[in-house]
């Protein structure tokens, strides 16, 4: 396998990652997006 078999597989995996992880995003319509700031000190009620 040459180099640029090597970096085409590469670039191939990462793209196909982060294709994977913005369709999970986009279906998550439970909560906010990571990016719109959510605050890990929440309030738990009892």
């Amino acid at each position: 396998m040459n180099t640029n078999t090597l970096a085409a597989a590469v670039i191939g995996f990462l793209l196909g990652g982060l294709t994977v992880s913005i369709a999970a995003e986009l279906e998550d319509d439970n909560g906010p997006a990571p990016s719109h700031g959510s605050s890990s000190h929440q309030t738990l009620e009892h």
